[in-house]
């Protein structure tokens, strides 16, 4: 079955019932993007509908947040939708993050990197072999320098000063180039680990009859 990308009014209908939750903690569409993002170029897939409480934030608590159960399920579609999109892209080597403007008009790429942060939390651990490849730990620096820029802790912060418009635009270029990379990487571990268990298996000695 070949999968039907959203059209742009699903995604009209996506971001304006992420938006209307905006005052509970949910997630807007371009921290959303970054979030599946991580999820399905990372260690392993979660799915969409396991990630709910963390998408809507206190909204998945509340019993009125959606008129009716078929509304939820029409969300939850959307959802699912948006997370194919983002996984037939990486299969065909064509994502590119979700990137929205500002009130002022500026696109910074801070919500997307923060989604994608919050994505990585998922597997904490799992990520670690990433950041433990000296190879391929620096894919993840764009996206760390994004996320953590507006971090309540100054200490964690990677600059003192504002990023300058050249090198903001510079770190946005390097986001889509950054996924696939740690896609790859991910993926390459899989395909490993998969061969490595064809061969325990031809190598088990046949039990007697």
């Amino acid at each position: 079955m070949s999968h039907k990308p959203l059209s742009e009014q699903d995604y009209q209908r996506l971001s304006a019932t992420l938006a209307r939750f905006a005052g509970h903690g949910c997630m807007n569409l371009e921290r959303l993007d970054g979030f599946f993002a991580a999820l399905l170029a990372g260690p392993e897939a979660v799915r969409p509908a396991e990630c709910l409480p963390l998408i809507l934030g206190d909204a998945f608590d509340d019993e009125s947040a959606f008129p009716s159960e078929k509304a939820l399920e029409q969300f939850v579609a959307l959802l699912r939708g948006h997370w194919q999109d983002i996984a037939e892209a990486l299969k065909q080597g064509e994502f590119q993050p979700w990137l929205d403007a500002d009130a002022a008009g500026q696109t910074t790429g801070n919500d997307w990197a923060e989604g994608f942060a919050s994505g990585m939390e998922l597997l904490n651990d799992d990520w670690g072999l990433l950041f433990d490849s000296p190879d391929n730990a620096p894919l993840l620096e764009p996206i760390m320098i994004l996320g953590f820029e507006r971090h309540p802790d100054p200490e964690m912060r990677p600059f003192v000063d504002a990023i300058d418009a050249e090198t903001r635009a510079e770190l946005l270029a390097s986001l889509s180039p950054s996924v696939h990379g740690i896609h790859d990487f991910f993926a390459a571990i899989r395909r490993q680990l998969e061969q490595e268990e064809q061969e325990l298996e031809r190598e088990e000695p046949r039990r007697p009859h």
